[in-house]
């Protein structure tokens, strides 16, 4: 074999290697079932508010921080279903591979929670339900009002949240 023919075989040789390796690698990916209609997670979830997001209070490095949250504060307009405090906390994971999102401050969204984690703040995934408000349909946004039929309490109580 010519010399320069060896060189070609040696670098395709290290190229199929190399892509053999990297398809062996596993995956570290998001990877969500396709979401039921709006209204049917609504009425089994524990609470369906209407928040507008205030503050960003900490947004991690996508690739440096992956052991943080990315934490938003907001405002609660509307309660269809649960009591949740008028301020909450909203966090998620530090990217797309772990399922995170991105909350755009002073946008509302509409958010089909689960219950406060132990320190009372809410978690979001792109694997959750969530929305911008001015994406829900006028029919969702009328069958959201007649979901819940529990009141809340007037003076809802606001948590303080600790670092």
């Amino acid at each position: 074999m010519a010399p320069s023919m060896l060189a070609r075989v040696a670098t395709l040789a290290v190229a199929v290697a190399a892509a053999v390796a990297a398809a062996a690698a596993p995956a570290a990916a998001c990877s969500c079932a396709l979401p039921p209609p709006l209204i049917e997670v609504a009425k089994a979830a524990e609470h369906v508010v209407r928040v507008k997001v205030t503050k960003t209070v900490f947004l991690p490095d996508p690739l440096e921080e992956q052991d943080k949250s990315a934490v938003w504060e907001g405002r609660v307009w509307s309660s269809f279903k649960g009591c949740t405090p008028r301020r909450i906390r909203l966090t998620s994971g530090a990217n797309s591979a772990l399922c995170g999102v991105r909350l755009t401050v002073g946008e509302t969204y509409l958010f089909v929670l689960r219950a406060a984690d132990p320190d009372g703040s809410y978690s979001v995934s792109s694997c959750d339900t969530f929305l911008r408000w001015a994406n829900v349909k006028k029919a969702d946004r009328r069958a959201l009002w007649r979901i819940n039929s529990l009141v809340c309490p007037p003076q809802w109580t606001v948590r303080y949240f600790h670092k």
